[in-house]
């Protein structure tokens, strides 16, 4: 990644989880796109993740009745869940960098925060997983301790509470487009992270800089501290 950059300040990190901290995004989505199935909604895994990524399960029901006319039950989210979480168990593998990332800003006495918009009980299974949840002890946010999830920066104002850190002097890192537009309503530096969304939509949302990768998020964030 070639970007001329100014350095920002660097006050705290607030991470996104799932797709930054943790390699759920893939696994959910074959969930959800299997349960949804069973509902019979003929959607694909393309498809839920142009329409939900980074986004909250309370806006699935909705968009199915809409597009499909099905009413899915009541319980619909609790099986969702309990299926994800039974991946998470199994099938989930860490991020490459995202260790040495943790540890660059431990080195350099940066605090960092997680604001997601996922469930603590989500966010646990997950971190705990890869051994990271001891990492961001009492520096978890969810959408759920809010007013308001993503793309509302409540959860990212939350986060840089908890580290002490005026918002304005925290970096953003998250790889969807309701993640980013939180980040920069939040007053944040924010940097959109590649994943499952084009670097160019990130950019088109108002990321103030994009990372290819976790190596890429990396060398910058190295470049920044030097």
């Amino acid at each position: 990644m070639d970007q001329v950059v100014v350095k920002p300040k660097i006050g705290a990190v607030l991470f996104d989880c799932d797709g930054v901290l943790v390699d759920t995004e893939n696994l959910g989505n074959a969930v959800l796109v299997k349960l949804l199935n069973e509902y019979g909604c003929p959607v694909t895994e393309d498809m839920t993740h142009r329409l939900f990524i980074g986004g909250t399960l309370s806006m699935i029901g909705p968009k199915m009745t809409e597009m499909y006319g099905v009413t899915l039950p009541d319980n619909w989210t609790d099986e969702c869940y309990a299926r994800t979480f039974e991946a998470l168990r199994n099938d989930m593998e860490p991020f490459e960098y995202v260790e040495e990332i943790l540890d660059m800003l431990d080195a350099a006495s940066i605090p960092y925060a997680i604001g997601s918009n996922g469930p603590h009980n989500k966010m646990d299974i997950s971190l705990g997983k890869v051994n990271l949840l001891n990492r961001f002890t009492g520096r978890i946010c969810s959408a759920r301790d809010v007013p308001n999830a993503k793309p509302a920066p409540d959860v990212y104002h939350l986060a840089a509470s908890r580290v002490g850190v005026d918002i304005e002097d925290c970096i953003v890192i998250d790889d969807s487009v309701s993640g980013v537009r939180a980040g920069v309503a939040s007053g944040a530096t924010t940097i959109g992270l590649v994943g499952e969304t084009p670097g160019n939509l990130l950019l088109e949302n108002g990321a103030h800089y994009v990372a290819n990768g976790h190596q890429d998020l990396y060398e910058l964030l190295k470049g920044w501290l030097v």
